[in-house]
């Protein structure tokens, strides 16, 4: 016992060791390609990518980081993930720039984790793939010439095409397809199909050829609770390519209930159960948060970076991406140039470093070509060659791995331009004047500039003031001398051209110039240099001195009348009759260092004598604010402030455009206007002198409304689910409210168990859907939010979830095929699919007949049936759960028959018949020699088969089931020592149709006779939806309709001698395949 405990715990730690130690999907299969309408990997093995899709980038932005991804390619076992880029709704086209970025991020990120990424074009809204062609085409040339040469990305250019057909589809790909194929030759594209993806059949009258049809692929989308249309793909998988880029467990919505059996369905039928066998590889929606049944995690888990905290959905997904493990068999060797990147321009003249990487097997040496030229090898890691000095013109590089077995593999081409450097703008900058320098007319201003090309030379400095060029200069120093300048602000800039007319202009400058006399503008203190006696100036802080100035303390070293502040840093002095001059001083003080500083300007008596022009007053309507809002009727008090510098203001009236409202005649100026209704006001104030000037104020504009109502709380009830209502776990209870609001609207109704929020709603009918409810008491209300936020809650109701009635299993037989054939003494592998909605399978029991063969208490469910006779067996696999109800799948029915003589060469490589027929199992092995060394065995088929079990080191059982036409068994094996690894094939053929085909090779005798030369006779058992007959290459002859239970129909007398099938699907989906054997006369 000891003995074969160890010996478990080897092979267990052992299995452990390769799974942790298997190489990526991406580093397992390099570039795709479609070979014969099928994915295959870049060793030509069909394969199936299976993964999820994100929701929208823009919307669920913290569920795709580098963490997230990495979890899906590591705990979830995703071979890819879609990058679902919507471009309406909020998407690409309102931030291209951040959503590029975020796409570029995923599809980085899933490279560094060994996944596919499919860039989609996610255009559900608006449908037509034309309303955005050229967008589309900016978006793909940017994407391919920036991933151009990574294996990972797929493109997929329109995402669920909707109201338009299958030709405006096509043309619109047209004019995408070669923009991505300009810079990524060899990526497989993805384009959509009419009706949401959902009528590939359209395009087989037309489909994408030439160019625009290499590795395409068509797509089609399902959502298991709302599609059943399987028998459309069915019809198609024979003729197109197909990719399932998005598929969800819900309805078509996104929401809704779960239907895992249809699910199931689906997923059997892209594994392979086709009538073409082709593997079909699929994205799950979707790996977000969002509040729908389809989304494979629970709220808030993004936000909590919980990327296994899976919805019921979610689990369901990620069991079946996990489970069958993936059958991408042994990895491909291959070799790539990892440095210069594809697409690369290099300066002539500089050295360039060739670099390559070999994955997946050792090289002896690496060659490095330019075209067919050798440039060099290196035999050790890093694997590199240098080109010393590079010349102008186009290059491909590739690099040749030369392999220990004399073989080699060739990189793709890296295609590098050796070009001049692009010139360089040459640098400028103003060195005179100054910025801010002031100047008394007249002025001459030199203005000077330094320039420099780092490349060339400089042709011309220019000089301008704003956009007014004022001259320029040709050589070192490069200056001009601007004369006759005016009073005014300037703006001044350089512009330097280089030899190559590249042009730089400098930044700005501003100088002033400003009439003698006249204030320096540029002086701490603005103010006039001279006053006259009793006159009244302003005086002002300049601008750069007031940031954090707190306060400010004026005064004059001369007799002065009055010094008065009108606005922080300016005030205005009554220099008064004794003034002989002095100084006007300002005090501030600062919130910050230097915390006080002192500015002084001097000013002296201007000669002559003082002007005798009346000036006229100044005034400032002060309140109400422009822009003041009131409610009516309004009480508005009108505030002005007014003075006069050589006499005194007389009156200030007020008006409302032309109407005057009042007046005052002293300080200060006010008026109450009272009994204002609604309206929009126009205020101005009006100041006359006592010589009569007047000056009128800047407008003030007001607007008085009337008074707005008391809001009136909403009203609110639940009408659904009804007071003391019952449900069933896990239920889905509708929850309904009705809501109105008399003054207003109903912005949201937000329904609650407790005090806990299950959701909301933001438009009648007002209803949320509480999935998955367990079992308990709950207390439910519904709480309305009008339009200015008042809210009211209903009243409560209590409901009751109580547990189900167990329900029994389900169980179907998977394996073998019905009517599959074997030779005696044959082994026949039992599988079955066993599930139990409301508990768990403990055991699964397998029985001929009543008689029990065997039995399988945990997945998968599966019995091997040694040493099985000739004749005709009726299987059924029995499924009992965890409380004992239990199932029993449909009848299975197989034949047996001795065994057909047929020679194997046992002197080949790998040892087993020539030829089989239809769904026979035969046994291959390696040859003995072959042996020595060998760690481990991955088998394959290069034609359709339906299941591949390894028995023994070296040896495996195909089944090559209902579909094989021909092709190569193989085998790669992996050496603990030299040659490390080989592949051994062998050519199948389907064994000659003269060959004896008894009674005992038919499925069963419900088609009779069967073989025949004339016609059939089938009696249906059970009430039938449908039946069509096919050959063996999968094309459809005819169709026969439905028929009801005991039905006699006749057909097959237009029938040529061969091998033909007949389809049968009963009224409750289950399908059904009989052989038929028409002979000749």
């Amino acid at each position: 016992m000891k003995i074969y405990t160890a010996l478990f715990l080897g092979l267990f730690f052992s299995n452990l060791l390769t799974l942790a130690q298997s190489p990526a999907p991406l580093a397992t299969n390099g570039r795709l390609k479609v070979v014969n309408r099928q994915l295959t990997n870049e060793a030509g093995k069909a394969i199936q990518l299976r993964g999820m899709s994100t929701h929208g980038l823009h919307w669920f932005g913290q569920c795709y980081t580098q963490a997230s991804v990495q979890a899906l390619a590591g705990s979830w076992g995703a071979d890819v993930l879609r990058a679902a880029m919507y471009v309406d709704e909020g998407g690409y086209l309102n931030d291209k720039v951040g959503i590029r970025t975020k796409v570029n991020q995923i599809v980085d990120w899933s490279e560094q984790n060994g996944m596919y990424c499919v860039i989609d074009w996610h255009i559900l809204n608006p449908g037509d793939p034309n309303v955005h062609t050229a967008d589309a085409k900016e978006f793909f040339q940017l994407m391919a010439q920036r991933n151009a040469g990574k294996k990972n990305v797929i493109y997929e250019i329109c995402n669920e095409p909707n109201g338009v057909s299958w030709g405006q589809i096509k043309s619109y790909a047209e004019q995408i397809i070669p923009v991505i194929r300009q810079y990524d030759p060899e990526a497989i594209i993805l384009v959509g199909t009419p009706n949401w993806c959902q009528r590939p059949q359209d395009v087989l009258s037309d489909p994408l050829t030439g160019a625009n049809g290499y590795n395409i692929m068509y797509t089609f989308h399902f959502y298991a609770a709302s599609h059943f249309f399987q028998s459309d793909i069915q019809s198609v998988v024979n003729s197109l390519p197909l990719f399932c880029s998005e598929w969800g467990t819900s309805t078509y919505s996104g929401g809704g209930s779960l239907d895992f059996n249809n699910a199931q369905a689906w997923l059997n039928l892209m594994a392979g159960q086709n009538s073409a066998g082709q593997k079909i590889s699929w994205c799950n929606w979707t790996f977000s948060q969002a509040s729908e049944s389809s989304a494979a995690l629970n709220a808030n888990a993004c936000d909590n970076q919980q990327w296994n905290n899976t919805s019921p959905s979610g689990t369901w997904v990620k069991d079946h991406i996990l489970s069958p493990v993936d059958d991408f068999g042994p990895a491909t060797p291959s070799v790539s140039l990892t440095s210069p990147a594809n697409n690369t321009t290099i300066t002539i003249g500089r050295s360039v470093t060739l670099t390559a990487a070999v994955s997946n097997t050792t090289a002896t040496t690496v060659e490095f070509y330019e075209g067919t030229t050798k440039l060099g090898e290196d035999a050790t890691t890093p694997y590199s060659w240098i080109i010393p000095t590079i010349q102008a013109g186009s290059y491909s590089f590739t690099a040749k791995a030369v392999l220990p077995s004399g073989g080699s593999l060739t990189s793709s081409a890296v295609q590098v331009t050796a070009a001049p450097a692009p010139n360089q703008l040459p640098t400028v900058s103003l060195t005179s004047p100054a910025n801010n320098a002031a100047f008394p007319i007249p002025a001459t201003i030199t203005i000077a500039a330094t320039a420099a090309d780092t490349d060339g030379s400089i042709s011309k400095v220019e000089f301008y003031n704003g956009s007014t060029k004022l001259g320029e200069d040709t050589s070192i120093p490069y200056a001009f001398t601007w004369t006759d300048i005016a009073s005014g602000t300037y703006t001044l800039t350089a512009r330097a051209t280089d030899n190559q007319e590249a042009v730089t202009t400098s930044g700005a400058i501003t100088v002033f110039v400003y009439n003698q006399g006249d204030p320096d503008p540029t002086a701490d203190l603005i103010g006039p240099n001279c006053v006259f006696q009793n006159a009244v100036q302003l005086f002002g802080v300049n601008s750069s001195k007031l940031p954090n100035a707190t306060s400010f303390s004026w005064w004059c070293t001369g007799s002065t009348k009055s010094i008065t502040v009108s606005q922080p840093g300016k005030a205005s002095i009554d220099f008064g009759p004794g003034f002989t001059g002095g100084q006007v001083c300002v005090g501030i003080n600062y919130s910050v260092a230097p915390w006080y500083s002192q500015y002084c300007k001097s000013v002296t008596i201007c000669p002559g004598t003082p002007p005798t022009t009346n000036q006229a007053p100044v005034v400032t309507l002060t309140t109400p604010a422009n822009n003041a809002t009131f409610t009516a009727p309004a009480t508005i008090a009108l505030t002005a402030s007014a003075s006069d510098q050589d006499g005194s203001v007389a009156k200030v009236e007020f008006y409302n455009g032309t109407f005057k409202l009042g007046e005052s005649t002293s300080s200060p100026y006010q008026f109450n206007w009272t009994g204002v209704g609604a309206g929009s006001y126009s205020l101005t104030a009006k100041a006359t002198d006592n010589a009569g000037a007047t000056t009128t104020s800047g407008v003030a504009t007001i607007q008085v409304s009337n008074p707005v109502p008391t809001n009136q709380a909403p009203s609110v009830a639940l009408t659904s689910p009804a007071n003391n209502a019952i449900f069933t776990s896990p239920a889905t209870i509708g929850l309904t409210a009705s809501a109105s609001d008399l003054d207003g609207n109903i912005v949201k109704v937000e329904f609650y168990n407790g005090t806990s929020k299950l959701g909301e709603a933001t438009t009648s009918p007002y209803q949320f859907s509480w999935a998955g409810v367990n079992a308990g008491s709950y207390t439910l209300m519904a709480k309305a939010t009008d339009n200015l936020g008042a809210t009211t809650t209903s009243s409560t109701i209590t409901i009751s979830v109580v547990a189900p009635p167990n329900q029994a299993p389900s169980v179907t037989l998977s394996s073998p095929a019905n009517s599959a054939t074997f030779t005696a003494p044959a082994t026949v592998v039992l599988s079955a699919n066993a599930s139990d909605q409301d508990g768990s399978v403990t055991k699964v029991e397998y029985f001929n007949g009543s008689t029990k063969l065997g039995e399988s208490a945990g997945t998968p469910y599966q019995v091997s049936w040694s040493n099985v006779s000739a004749g005709t067996y009726m299987l059924t696999a029995k499924a009992t759960d965890n409380l004992g109800a239990t199932t029993s799948s449909a009848i299975v029915t197989i034949q047996v028959n001795n065994p057909v003589s047929t020679t194997a060469n046992t002197d080949a490589d790998l040892i087993g018949p020539d030829c089989v027929r239809v769904n026979e199992v035969k046994s291959y092995e390696v040859n003995a020699r072959n042996l020595p060394n060998a760690t481990q065995f991955s088998w394959w088929c290069t034609g359709s088969t339906q299941s591949i079990t390894p028995t023994q080191a070296g040896k495996a059982t195909y089944n090559f089931g209902p579909w094989f036409t021909g092709g190569q068994v193989c085998v790669g094996i992996n050496y603990s020592a030299s040659p490390w690894y080989k592949s051994f094939c062998k050519t199948i053929t389907v064994c000659p149709a003269n060959a004896r085909v008894g009674a005992d090779e038919v499925a069963d005798n419900l088609v009779f006779p069967n073989p025949t030369n004339n016609r059939f006779t089938f009696i249906a058992e059970r009430n039938i939806q449908s039946m069509r007959v096919t050959d063996q290459t999968g094309r459809e002859r005819f169709q026969l309709g439905a028929a009801r239970s005991g039905e006699t129909v006749t057909f097959g007398e237009q029938l040529s001698a061969g091998i033909y099938l007949l389809h049968i699907r009963y009224e409750n989906q289950t399908p059904r395949v009989i052989k038929l054997l028409k002979v000749g006369n």
